[in-house]
C-alpha cells in the first residue's frame, strides 16, 4: 500500500502545511501508528525488531538535524577568502 498526499486527509496536510517543523511532526505521525497498531495487533512482531525500528527512526531524526545544523551554519568568509587565496598560491 503506497500512501500519497492523496490518501491524506485535508486536516492533517493543514497541519502539515501549518507546522513550524514539519519532519518532526510526521515523524511522531509514524511513531505514533506504530504504537497504536502494535497495541491492537496489526504489528505482531518480536520485541527486539521493534526496538530496532524506533532505534533506527531515531537515528535518522538526529542525522536529519546533523544536516539541518550543517546547512544552517553560514560558512565563514575569511575562511573560505584565505582557502581561495591559498589555492591560487599553490596554483602558481
Amino acid at each position: 500500500e503506497l500512501i500519497d498526499a492523496a490518501s491524506i486527509d485535508a486536516g492533517s496536510l493543514q497541519s502539515i502545511k501549518t507546522s513550524n517543523s514539519k519532519v518532526e511532526l510526521v515523524f511522531q505521525w509514524i511513531q505514533q501508528l506504530v504504537v497504536v497498531n502494535i497495541s491492537t495487533g496489526v504489528l505482531a512482531i518480536p520485541a527486539p525488531i521493534l526496538s530496532r525500528s524506533f532505534q533506527e527512526l531515531a537515528n535518522g531524526m538526529v542525522e536529519f538535524h546533523d544536516a539541518f545544523k550543517i546547512s544552517s551554519i553560514p560558512f565563514p568568509f575569511p575562511y573560505a577568502q584565505t582557502c581561495d587565496c591559498l589555492l591560487a598560491l599553490h596554483w602558481i
